[in-house]
């Protein structure tokens, strides 16, 4: 089934099912042979995002559950998110060079010094098995979960949450312009962009363009954030890096995109926090009672 509460469900049993998917696809993503060793860990780490993800959106009805649960995933997702730091940073640099013109000698050398950075297959292949031997366990504890109510209220603490840190980063970081700031904009806006996912259904004609909309926006903000990571490591290895002059300009071309993305991400985050977290919090509701029959 979709990452999503489907129209026959109860609250509870949506919030279970969709976690024991998630962790089924992960094991069977880390598992597959025939896939790029990178390409699975990659896939494996979205997993565990949807699952937190799922996690905060019951976190006040779960209670303690909600901080234990909450920790193991984030923990298995770091894991193997150091593997996959230096493949992130190298597209990056692609997207870069579509993007802006950059001085050719430079890039080659950034190139190479990423790639030597790149976690080795025995590496990968640790992280993974580290990672499966977990998931059993993770799964087992489902069993043992909070029961929910099969209502909007299940959710709506959750769901206003989300919708109300996102706005705020969003003011946060339009306001300093820092990157660390539009970082936690971004990982606001994902958390957002899977909750309005798990509701699709409840009117897919609104919220499947929503999604859409809110996709891109954690796309817009994630480059945004491997640029930052990218000029970090053009400022520490200048001196590998060619001339001066090569590398100034790769940094202002980094600099000149990254205006870029802030200007599309504030243009669209305008228009989808328009609204306070309550009245958007009424309309979901309003759509769930219909959807529901209530």
């Amino acid at each position: 089934m979709a990452y999503s509460i489907e129209h026959d469900e109860a609250a509870g049993a949506a919030i279970a099912r969709i976690v024991r998917e998630q962790i089924a696809r992960a094991r069977e993503q880390l598992m597959d042979r025939k896939a790029p060793i990178e390409k699975r860990v990659h896939d494996a780490r979205k997993r565990f995002k949807e699952i937190r993800a799922v996690l905060r959106l019951v976190r006040e009805p779960f209670g303690a559950q909600f901080d234990v649960e909450n920790a193991w995933y984030r923990d298995a997702g770091r894991t193997l998110a150091s593997a996959r730091d230096a493949d992130a940073v190298l597209e990056a640099l692609g997207k870069l060079g579509e993007a802006k013109p950059l001085p050719r000698a430079t890039l080659w050398r950034l190139r190479r010094l990423l790639k030597k950075r790149r976690a080795s297959k025995d590496e990968l292949s640790r992280h993974i098995d580290g990672a499966l031997a977990l998931l059993q366990t993770a799964s087992d504890r489902i069993d043992s979960w909070p029961a929910l109510a099969d209502s909007f209220d299940s959710v709506a603490d959750g769901l206003a949450r989300t919708y109300r840190n996102g706005r705020r980063a969003m003011t946060t970081a339009t306001a300093t312009r820092l990157p660390d700031d539009f970082h936690e904009w971004r990982k606001r806006v994902k958390e957002h962009w899977y909750h309005v996912q798990l509701l699709r259904h409840v009117w897919p004609d609104v919220m499947k363009p929503y999604a859409s909309v809110m996709e891109t926006l954690s796309k817009t903000l994630g480059d945004h954030h491997d640029l930052t990571v990218l000029r970090s490591i053009v400022a520490t290895e200048s001196r590998h890096l060619g001339r001066r002059t090569f590398v100034v300009a790769m940094l202002d071309a980094i600099a000149d995109r990254q205006l870029e993305l802030e200007r599309e991400a504030e243009t669209i985050g305008a228009r989808v926090y328009a609204e306070p977290a309550r009245k958007w919090l009424a309309r979901m509701s309003n759509y769930w009672s219909t959807w529901r029959g209530n």
